[in-house]
This record gives C-alpha cells, structure tokens and sequence, in this order.
C-alpha cells in the first residue's frame, strides 16, 4: 500500500487491485486462533459448521440457495459456477468465502485420467482462492484457462488445476466429486492446501 494512501488494506494491494475478501484481519485471526490451540496444549478448536470447508458427503449449492446441484446445472464448457458445501442436515458452509467451489462442465472424455477420476460426469470442482497472494479466481475463464487478475496467475482445470503462468507456483487444489441420487456430492477432500503462498505479502 502506497504511504498516505486511506484505503482499506484489506480490500486494496499494492498491485492496486480489489484482491480479496480475505483480509490481513483474516490472517491474523488465523493466527490467534493457532495461538488459542496452543496454549490449550493442542485441544482442537472446531470451526462453526457453517465455515467449516467442505466436507465428504457434502452437496453442493449456490451460495445463496439450499438446493442441491446436479451436473446438469453445470452448462459444458461454460464459464465457473461459484458453489459452496452443504451438509447433509441443511447447514450451507458459506459463513468463509474461500470455502467457495468453481465448478465447470468438460466432456469427460476429453479429461486426463488424473483429473477425470476427481470428477462427477465431467463436473470438476476447484477451489476459487488462487494459490499465488489469495485471491478470488475470476468467474471467465481466459483462453480456457482459470485466471486471477491480482498478479495474472493461470490455471489449467483440465489438468488438475497445473499452473499454466505464474506468478504462482503451486498447482489449484481439486475437489473430489461425485453423483448421489443425481446430486453432486464432496467425495474428497481439496487434493493439497487452499490459499494463498504470499498472503499478506502484497498488503503491506
């Protein structure tokens, strides 16, 4: 952040861009809690239901509704549809923004075998944190591929979500799917840790 500049840090870089609802308060509210763990000599602190991430067995909504999805919500080879988790008792998990889903549509087929077994009839979901400095992926994708406008990072959705051009260095995690009863489901966990390597590096 320039000297003598008023705005908000948590919601302006220095890179100039509008580039998280992840703020540095976030951050440090992480790292109390992680404080709070430790001086409970390791006794867990479970997060709310509805921030928790998504969980196995888990549907999948929009973020302002309560229906589950089916894969034929998901338009082939369209642009990401935000999602986030909900329970099976009705808790819908968007109390955390980067608990949020994109989720896009390819001809099965056409997927690596890698990607293809992670996905619910050619459904794949991805975290929507970019792995750079944390910020939200956009909702096009440009030139096929998932794109953070903060710092220019590219992602391949067809390959497990690879870096297709950094900055960042660390592929986007997946998160596994599947189909129950015609609904998309949470079959696994996000392959490798969501957010940002740089948080807090490009709000100072």
């Amino acid at each position: 952040m320039k000297q003598g500049t008023a705005a908000d840090p948590a919601l302006e870089t220095q890179c100039g861009c509008a580039c998280t609802r992840i703020s540095r308060r976030s951050v440090l509210g992480g790292l109390a809690a992680a404080g709070a763990f430790a001086g409970l000599g390791g006794t867990a602190l479970a997060a709310a239901p509805d921030a928790m991430p998504p969980q196995v067995g888990d549907f999948l909504v929009s973020p302002a509704g309560n229906t589950p999805l089916t894969p034929d919500s998901i338009k082939l080879d369209s642009k990401p549809f935000e999602a986030v988790a909900m329970s099976p008792d009705g808790v819908v998990r968007n109390a955390e923004y980067e608990n949020t889903v994109l989720l896009l549509r390819y001809d099965p087929a056409a997927l690596p075998a890698e990607t293809a077994a992670k996905s619910a009839e050619g459904v794949l979901g991805y975290t929507i944190i970019c792995t750079h400095a944390g910020c939200p992926l956009t909702d096009t994708l440009k030139n096929k591929l998932l794109a953070c406008d903060c710092h220019g990072s590219r992602f391949d959705p067809t390959k497990n979500g690879e870096v297709a051009h950094g900055p960042a260095v660390r592929k986007l995690p997946q998160l596994g799917l599947a189909v129950q009863d015609g609904k998309l489901v949470v079959a696994e966990a996000f392959d490798s840790r969501v957010g940002g390597d740089m948080m807090g590096e490009d709000d100072r």
